[in-house]
């Protein structure tokens, strides 16, 4: 039998997410200032999501319409670039029951490397 998630993790927040669930991993180019666009993203989000770290990163669980998906990780890569004076990057991927929280993380970073390869400035979603 495999122990439950535990709150406030990333797969307690997959969990509450439900089918809609995608992760979004936000990174700022240059020295790193995880905490502060880790606070605005949680401003800026919805009580809803969740907004936690994992190093340097800012990871975010949307639940959100696949419709509304592209338009809310933008705004929130936006909000990085404000809140840090710097160029940011976003990775995005739709999470599913057959993949787990760090293969979810992984997928995601996949995109946030392809992001910066294009130059920052733009989530790219990695299926």
């Amino acid at each position: 039998m495999t122990a439950p998630p535990s709150a406030g993790s990333l797969a307690a927040a997959l969990l509450v997410a439900g089918p809609l669930a995608s992760v979004l991993v936000v990174a700022v180019e240059g020295p790193a200032q995880t905490a502060a666009v880790r606070s605005a993203l949680r401003r800026e989000s919805r009580t809803e999501d969740w907004v936690g770290t994992d190093g340097d990163d800012v990871v975010v669980v949307l639940a959100v319409l696949p419709a509304d998906l592209d338009a809310v990780a933008d705004r929130l890569l936006s909000v990085a670039e404000r809140v840090s004076g710097r160029p940011a990057a976003g990775g995005l991927t739709a999470a599913s029951a057959e993949r787990s929280p760090g293969d979810l993380l992984d997928r995601a970073r996949v995109g946030l490397r392809v992001a910066w390869a294009c130059g920052g400035g733009r989530v790219v979603r990695h299926p």
